[in-house]
């Protein structure tokens, strides 16, 4: 994988924004976005989005990190935020991609895809997620006023059942030991990030050195086993300051912090910009999308 930084985006060719906007969603089809770039998607990551490619006709390939996977349609690859990525598809592509703030799912369901997940749809299979993603494109273009609470329902129910469709889904092969490490310690992270557990507890528990499970993070995801953690930390504390009435002391003792004053120099390290500051962009980034999604019904 090239050392030039890997550029984050909302959509593709959009610099990423934390809250691009009321709906929480952007549905569209695989060739509308891709044919303006010679059908090539270069790598790129999402720090707020998940995203799900739905591959009804044609093929394609996948850049995962130092992975390319074979895209033959049927088939779907969902992407979880954070992870870099990129494409390539023929011109006789159908299908559509899926951009959802992963912080506004289920985290059942953002759990079930801690790292890529891709699989080939069966004639059964095609038939539930090509139903579920059409209804909910439908949606996604409707002017009506339940449309964020169908748009809302849709999502949950594609994911639901391409979680369902995982869990028994062939790959053709073994995972590898380390995405195995890998996918138990995210979920031992969504268990615990609240509590502040240190790597030697996550190591641990895996039955790994923090040495090892350092390797592993860099190795699948190219980032360290912190950064998994203050990522997941972030991401809980952007929500908080976004979309909740909390005090900052209150999202900082939720958070595990001792004192606000230590949670504020935390969040100003990664974020750029302290607390207050973020919960007054995010809310002025919310004012005026709102307002226009309450006027087209949205709201």
């Amino acid at each position: 994988m090239s050392q030039t930084p890997v550029p984050s985006y909302s959509l593709y060719g959009e610099r990423s924004q934390p809250f691009a906007g009321a709906a929480r969603l952007h549905c569209e089809s695989i060739a509308s976005r891709s044919r303006l770039h010679n059908w090539e998607i270069r790598p790129h990551r999402h720090d707020f989005f998940l995203q799900i490619l739905y591959i009804a006709q044609g093929r394609g390939a996948a850049r995962l990190n130092a992975r390319e996977v074979a895209l033959l349609g049927p088939c779907v690859l969902v992407v979880p935020s954070g992870y870099p990525h990129g494409f390539r598809f023929s011109e006789d592509v159908q299908g559509h991609v899926i951009t959802v703030v992963q912080q506004s799912l289920p985290a059942a369901l953002v759990a079930a895809f801690v790292e890529p997940t891709h699989f080939a749809l069966q004639a059964g299979e095609q038939g539930v997620i090509h139903t579920l993603i059409q209804l909910l494109a439908s949606h996604h273009a409707s002017p009506d006023p339940w449309r964020g609470a169908a748009v809302a329902g849709a999502i949950h129910l594609v994911l639901g059942e391409l979680a369902r469709m995982r869990r028994t889904v062939s790959t053709g092969g073994q995972v590898s030991r380390g995405r195995r490490h890998l996918r138990r310690f995210y979920h031992l992270v969504e268990a615990n990030f609240r509590q502040r557990r240190d790597i030697g507890f996550y190591a641990e528990q895996l039955g790994l050195t923090p040495t090892q499970l350092n390797r592993v993070c860099r190795a699948e995801r190219d980032v360290s086993a912190l950064e998994v953690i203050h990522r997941r930390l972030m991401a809980e504390a952007e929500r908080d300051l976004a979309y909740t009435q909390l005090s900052i002391k209150q999202i900082a003792l939720e958070l595990g912090f001792q004192d606000a004053a230590y949670f504020s120099r935390f969040f100003q390290r990664h974020a750029g910009m302290s607390p207050s500051a973020f919960r007054l962009e995010a809310h002025r980034s919310l004012a005026g999308p709102l307002s226009e999604a309450q006027k087209a019904g949205l709201g």
